[in-house]
């Protein structure tokens, strides 16, 4: 179908919330293949035949947890960049953004990441979701390079970078059930981003 949650439910976005949470949850907790349909629906007090209704099987429902999520994540990357401020501002902008949606959504991002970085079949669909996402942090990496903010560097792999550096450091934390240290990360992933590590030679 290629539904979200929010698209499936239409009209009643407190339900495709509940649904999102809890389908997130489960999938993450106990993984794709122990994850049930009708535990989902239990969860979230609705008949099984409910989800059925929108999504034809536990595949589908899985997927449509996914576009969910990434569609979240992209409006707060539009909010983050919506803004007349330089590039390099925008993009600590994005950096906290990405940081604070991914501890907020946890178990969707733990599930997305587990995914994407796996060698499993779905890697390639995931990949396709993400596009969107990448394409505003690419944007705001050529507006800088346009505007002499930036050096003269490759978008795409840069915007791959920086994209991977976050979520790297994001699953390190989500992988042990710990709380992101928001400061010192967002701090450490821009310092390395804009200065690089070495030390600056006398």
């Amino acid at each position: 179908m290629g539904d979200t949650f929010s698209e499936a439910f239409k009209g009643n976005r407190g339900d495709s919330r509940t649904l999102f949470e809890a389908a997130a949850g489960i999938f993450a907790g106990k993984g794709y293949h122990k994850a049930t349909v009708e535990e989902i629906a239990r969860t979230i007090g609705v008949a099984k035949g409910t989800l059925y209704y929108h999504f034809e099987n536990k595949e589908e429902l899985y997927l449509a947890v996914i576009r969910e999520g990434v569609s979240l994540f992209k409006q707060k990357l539009d909010r983050v960049v919506a803004t007349n401020a330089p590039p390099p501002e925008k993009i600590g902008m994005l950096i906290e953004g990405q940081l604070l949606f991914f501890e907020q959504e946890k178990d969707f991002v733990f599930l997305f990441l587990k995914e994407l970085f796996s060698a499993g079949e779905r890697r390639e669909i995931l990949a396709e979701m993400l596009t969107g996402c990448l394409k505003v942090i690419r944007n705001v990496v050529e507006e800088g390079i346009q505007d002499g903010s930036f050096s003269s560097v490759d978008p795409e792999i840069t915007t791959s970078a920086l994209f991977g550096m976050v979520a790297i450091s994001a699953l390190h934390y989500l992988s042990y059930n710990r709380k992101i240290p928001l400061e010192p990360v967002h701090k450490t992933i821009g310092q390395i981003f804009f200065k690089g590590i070495c030390a600056a030679r006398v």
